[in-house]
């Protein structure tokens, strides 16, 4: 064998079994099992006051029932959160859903992409994963018109997630925010920027936060131009980067906060806007 050869097969046997390994750990956190985990109230989390925090209840209260369906989002309804935040995907007959990842083997036994499917098709199909499934056993996707009904009743904010990338969408799910009177309400939040910029060239005042894993330079400046909030992830987020949100004047986010230690740190730093799981207002 050949030196370059043996010097290539050094580098590139390691880097596939790495690869392979972290592809497994992205599959097992996507599709795997999604167990119960504890809750906690705020008070028992930090000494802080609740009235100057904005909790926002992560796909319904996934902590204790199955993500992103009706009955986590009227669960979470039960308790004083400031917003709901659901996940949205348009279906072939044009109906908005709710369902965090694209492929139905995420919540079922089922495979395929709801995009690729009609809502008819999908309304037949049952979750089988999420916190404490079995005592849900009707659980599946519910639209969003749903999940809008559900803020409506309780007072509560909706944040809709956009999933879907298609821009040429924006319109029908604004035709749907509009018909129900949340533009002034809603929060729409998105990591895709285009999604964003035209959500703003069709609804100028409407709040859109910018979801973001790491905080750029880049990324606040496209929020300042754009005027969206800045939604990072909590436990990727260094000081300095959100302090540098607080100076341009933005609205500062975070996801998701599931601990005392990570709630406490948020807020230090300023963060009044968190996502969580497993934190209850009261």
């Amino acid at each position: 064998m050949k030196k370059n050869t043996k010097k290539f097969l050094s580098v590139a046997i390691p880097a596939t079994v790495i690869g392979l390994a972290a592809r497994k750990k992205y599959v097992d956190f996507r599709y795997g099992v999604k167990g119960p985990k504890p809750v906690i109230t705020f008070s028992e989390s930090t000494d802080k006051n609740l009235y100057e925090i904005h909790l926002t209840a992560h796909r319904g209260l996934s902590s204790i029932v199955p993500e992103n369906t009706i009955e986590a989002f009227k669960e979470a309804a039960k308790h004083n959160f400031y917003a709901l935040e659901c996940d949205v995907h348009c279906t072939t007959d044009g109906k908005w859903v709710i369902i965090h990842d694209c492929m139905l083997q995420s919540m079922a036994k089922e495979k395929g992409d709801v995009k690729k499917k009609s809502y008819e098709e999908l309304s037949k199909i049952r979750f089988t994963n999420g916190a404490n499934i079995a005592d849900y056993p009707d659980a599946t996707v519910c639209l969003v018109e749903d999940f809008i009904e559900i803020c409506k009743e309780a007072n509560i904010r909706p944040m809709i997630e956009v999933k879907d990338k298609r821009v040429e969408k924006v319109a029908d799910l604004l035709e749907i925010i509009r018909k129900y009177e949340i533009e002034d309400s809603v929060i729409l939040i998105s990591f895709h920027k285009e999604i964003l910029r035209e959500f703003r060239r069709l609804s100028p005042n409407m709040e859109t936060w910018y979801l973001m894993r790491t905080i750029t330079d880049e990324k606040i400046q496209e929020c300042i131009e754009n005027n969206n909030g800045v939604a990072f992830e909590a436990k990727r987020a260094k000081p300095e980067m959100i302090q540098k949100i607080h100076d341009n004047n933005l609205t500062a986010a975070c996801w998701t906060v599931d601990t005392k230690e990570m709630l406490n740190n948020m807020l230090e730093n300023g963060v009044k806007y968190i996502t969580t799981n497993a934190i209850l207002p009261e």
